[in-house]
């Protein structure tokens, strides 16, 4: 990499995403890396909140890609490969790791990490929370942490450590190569390729077989008429799961 990352940690914040974002419009160099140990108005995808108790990471990266800006969204499948890395290692052998579209992970098919990725015109913040000791109950999609799927106890800074090193040869291998590049690994673990799934979007539900995806990480949808569509941004739902 042509930068290292530096970490800087703070007890309490609102956003680290929106912390790094100001950062970086006053000139900050990429790979500044902010965690926090409470968020008050973390932030995930499409304008939700994201729970951010103590104990949990809350983090954010800076970059300044050199690849355009219309490529960037493969950052977010790269962060949520190297944390599915990660959480592999940790956690016990026979654990069901898998990436939900486009970058959230699970475990045993409950969420248990999630990426925000925003960008502006030369620079992209990654935020990434996982949860290690705690989660929500009541939420839309079940969720899960490390702990309660049987990894060891983890201090939040390290297991940050672990996915800066883990990302850093995935963003060098997408800097070069571009996405096609990161694909098959996020794919190795991508849940529901190949079965029905639901992607809801802002004004209608879908529900049809999960194809592939394209270069630019847009999921491929094959509806029941045998139509396709192309989504480019929404929300998996495996509907064996769906809590109504």
């Amino acid at each position: 990499m042509s930068f290292a990352f530096r970490i800087e940690q703070v007890a309490e914040i609102d956003s680290t995403n929106e912390a790094c974002r100001l950062r970086a419009l006053t000139g900050e160099a990429a790979g500044l890396v902010i965690r926090a140990d409470r968020q008050t108005s973390g932030r995930g995808r499409r304008g939700r909140s994201w729970t951010s108790p103590a104990g949990n990471l809350h983090a954010s990266l800076l970059l300044r890609p050199a690849r355009p800006i219309a490529e960037v969204a493969a950052l977010g499948f790269a962060a949520v490969t190297a944390m599915g890395d990660v959480a592999e290692a940790l956690l016990p052998a026979d654990t069901l790791v898998q990436h939900k579209w486009p970058n959230d992970l699970l475990i045993n098919v409950r969420k248990a990490s999630g990426t925000l990725l925003e960008a502006q015109q030369g620079f992209v913040v990654i935020g990434v929370g996982v949860n290690i000791v705690g989660h929500p109950e009541d939420t839309p999609y079940p969720a899960t942490d490390l702990v309660a799927e049987g990894a060891p106890p983890i201090s939040a800074q390290s297991l940050l450590e672990r996915l800066l090193a883990a990302f850093a040869p995935l963003h060098d291998v997408w800097e070069a190569d571009g996405f096609s590049a990161v694909l098959p690994a996020w794919r190795r673990r991508a849940a529901g390729l190949g079965g029905t799934i639901e992607v809801r979007l802002e004004r209608e539900t879908l529900t049809g077989i999960f194809q592939d995806l394209e270069p630019d990480g847009t999921l491929r949808l094959v509806l029941a008429d045998g139509t396709e569509r192309r989504i480019a941004a929404g929300d998996v739902y495996f509907p064996a799961l769906r809590k109504d």
